[in-house]
């Protein structure tokens, strides 16, 4: 662990601390622990103002005074390459306030609290989760977030309101380039949750991923029985199935024999639907919608 002669408590990141001698970082466990979770949530595809509400539901303490996250303290922790050690020296010339980079960054000078293969994964699920919602969303309207492709053109398929209907739909539908039908959404949810949390399933998913599977039921279970932590609960199924699936690739019902103006209403719940749940380590399944 790298020393120095001097080193003051407030250089250090918010989840570091140093010993007794002043000489060595050290870790502030729980804090240490939250810097995980909010990466695992980044990753899983929330923004920062669904982490901070995250944390604010699980009561998650902050790292100052504050008694709530601020989505801005998370956008700078999730930028901090701090978390897996670099250390970038500044100087501070006046009238710049937060410092001027001096010199190359110096790898390995605080213990990492997560490693570069995270952090890698968590700017690229930042910038897919800009692209999809834009920058402020401090709800979960889809756990689904980045798994479900369309089968017959490949694009994504995004949440979406049709007069007040939440649906899944093609995302090349909205502009007349794909002409497959919708899928409401609490249809759809309720049919992979359904797959997802029957018991045979859990014979078939390997050792690594049968304790993610089963948290994931337990999580299912729990959203109808516990309604004060309903939204914790989605949060935790939305990170799970991102562990556990690959990818769900959403099929209309056959094919359509006109096509249709980009202007046309888009239909919902057609009958023979069906979809692929690839998981990350084993098969893909079909589930046939129950719609």
């Amino acid at each position: 662990m790298p020393k120095q002669s001097k080193k003051k408590i407030s250089a250090a990141p918010s989840w570091l601390g140093l010993t007794d001698d002043r000489l060595s970082f050290v870790f502030l466990p729980d804090r240490a622990e939250t810097v995980k979770k909010i990466f695992e949530l980044a990753i899983g595809g929330m923004g920062s103002y669904a982490i901070a509400n995250y944390l604010d539901e699980q009561r998650v303490p902050t790292f100052t005074q504050s008694l709530q996250w601020d989505h801005t303290t998370i956008d700078y922790m999730l930028r901090n390459r701090a978390t897996y050690g670099e250390y970038q020296p500044k100087s501070f010339a006046a009238g710049h306030k937060k410092g001027i980079p001096s010199g190359a960054p110096i790898s390995d000078y605080y213990p990492a609290v997560i490693d570069k293969a995270t952090f890698d994964a968590a700017q690229a699920a930042r910038q897919q989760n800009l692209a999809r919602r834009g920058r402020k969303g401090n709800n979960l309207a889809s756990i689904f977030g980045g798994l479900c492709t369309c089968a017959y053109c490949g694009s994504e398929v995004i949440f979406h309101s049709i007069s007040n209907v939440q649906v899944l739909v093609c995302e090349r539908v909205l502009n007349g380039a794909c002409s497959r039908s919708a899928w409401t959404y609490k249809d759809f949810e309720i049919t992979v949750l359904a797959f997802m949390a029957h018991p045979v399933l859990l014979d078939k998913v390997n050792e690594g991923q049968r304790s993610d599977l089963l948290g994931l039921v337990v999580e299912i279970e729990g959203l109808s029985a516990d309604q004060a932590r309903r939204y914790v609960r989605r949060v935790n199924i939305s990170v799970l199935l991102k562990k556990i699936v690959a990818s769900i690739i959403v099929h209309s019902a056959g094919r359509l024999t006109l096509p249709r103006h980009s202007s046309a209403q888009i239909r919902k719940d057609m009958g023979g639907r069906f979809l692929e749940i690839q998981l990350r380590q084993g098969p893909s399944y079909r589930c046939i919608s129950i719609g």
